[in-house]
């Protein structure tokens, strides 16, 4: 058993009753938050309603004294909860991040519907309704990260890994076969026996609802990396066959061409500034290696003085860096061309950075599993790259490479949205770069 036990973990019997423990489930609960969310945007604008659209009225039947807006708005609502609660579910993820562009796809999309199907329409609810309900949501996400963090219990001795004993996690020991009260969940570590009586604590805890995760999976859920101690085969071996792989291409080839609009005239100005702060082409060439492990060249402007000598990876605070170059870098306007390798279908908007040739060799020989990160196309970023930036040195790639895994294990539409999300963070504060 560890001798230092952090103040956020508790051996059970000994925990006292927590005020906040009942408020903690409430602002937790995602029918509380929907149905409050329905009542304060929906219900209560109601009473403050103008008068029916008299056009709207023509229409007649059951629904006539009922605004066609107020309708889509609880579409709207409801659609903006789901797309919360989907993501949400993902790690290291900020739910304050994912407010703002949740409800604005939600009520667009609602929008559009009623500018579609109506000549004259009341905006009272739709406007009222996602003015109230993004206040709302906000203020749950705060009483959540301040109220709520989940209370776990743990079977046997505490994790060693600092990543899983972090601050957000309330952990409960146990000892002994019995399910604590206010738990939401139960880990245990599948190397460690379980006798008949642990086995039967689990049945009870799956017939009361209570999750049970292994260890090694709830590190991935709270680190969002997978360890690289497994047998991925096990996992990627079917990832080719995911119909989402071909659909992601088709919008890849789609945005890109729409994208091509903006990228080009400001591609024109900076090549000219680049030429002008330092000689040498505005464009640089690389070979890299992409899907399947196939060799590309990827397109870069170009951020460093040409002919100087340096390792294969950009170091902090580089010399080889020009003075345009840090801004570029700091602000990724140098990953622009790679628009180009998007519409030849050598990489994708999102996805595992494609490394360099030389770099890739020594990360295979370095590091086991390394070729299976080429199984779906490079990205002009990526979950690893919106969590940890450039990294050079084989450990830091080896961290990285547990990013890249989470990725492929966890391929999704929703997780591509969550990475552009905090992608666009990344670009406005500049994390990462060197």
């Amino acid at each position: 058993m560890n001798q230092s036990v952090p103040h956020n973990v508790q051996q059970f019997g000994t925990v006292q009753r927590d005020p906040q423990l009942r408020f903690g489930a409430w602002i937790r609960s995602n029918r509380f938050t929907l149905g409050f969310a329905l009542v304060l945007a929906i219900a209560l604008p109601e009473l403050f309603h103008p008068a029916v659209n008299p056009a709207v009225r023509e229409a007649g039947g059951a629904l006539a004294l009922i605004e066609p807006s107020t309708i889509v708005s609880i579409f709207a609502l409801v659609g903006a909860h789901a797309i919360l609660r989907r993501v949400g579910l993902l790690p290291l993820v900020d739910d304050k991040l994912l407010i703002l562009p949740a409800f604005l796809s939600s009520y667009a999309a609602a929008y559009s519907v009623l500018a579609i199907s109506l000549r004259s329409f009341s905006l009272f609810h739709l406007a009222t309704s996602f003015a109230i309900g993004l206040a709302w949501y906000f203020f749950v996400a705060v009483m959540r990260a301040r109220y709520s963090a989940p209370r776990l219990a743990i079977v046997g001795d505490l994790p060693e890994s600092e990543d899983v004993l972090a601050e957000r996690v309330k952990w409960v020991i146990l000892r002994r076969p019995r399910i604590p009260r206010n738990v939401q969940g139960i880990v245990f570590n599948r190397r460690a026996e379980q006798g008949p009586s642990w086995e039967r604590m689990f049945s009870r805890a799956v017939l009361r609802g209570i999750p049970l995760y292994e260890l090694s999976h709830l590190r991935e859920m709270m680190t969002g990396r997978v360890s690289l101690a497994g047998h991925p085969e096990e996992v990627f071996g079917q990832l080719l066959s995911q119909p989402y792989l071909r659909l992601k291409r088709m919008f890849d080839t789609v945005t890109a061409i729409v994208a091509l609009i903006a990228v080009v005239p400001v591609l024109a100005v900076l090549c000219v500034i680049i030429q002008i702060d330092s000689p040498g082409p505005a464009i640089f060439r690389q070979s890299r290696i992409g899907h399947q492990g196939r060799r590309f060249t990827c397109y870069k402007l170009r951020t460093m003085h040409v002919n100087r000598l340096g390792p294969a990876y950009t170091t902090t605070a580089d010399p080889r860096v020009t003075r345009i170059g840090k801004y570029l870098r700091k602000w990724r306007f140098d990953e622009l061309p790679q628009v180009f390798n998007i519409l030849k279908g050598e990489m994708s908007w999102i996805g595992p950075r494609p490394e360099s040739l030389a770099l890739a060799r020594q990360y295979e020989r370095a590091i086991p599993f390394y070729a299976y990160r080429h199984a779906v196309r490079p990205g002009i970023s990526g979950w690893a790259a919106v969590h940890q930036g450039n990294v050079g040195m084989a450990e830091a790639a080896t961290i990285k490479l547990e990013y890249d895994f989470y990725y492929l294990k966890n391929f999704s539409v929703w997780l591509d949205f969550v990475i552009v999300l905090m992608t666009i963070r990344t670009v406005v504060t500049g994390f990462g770069h060197r």
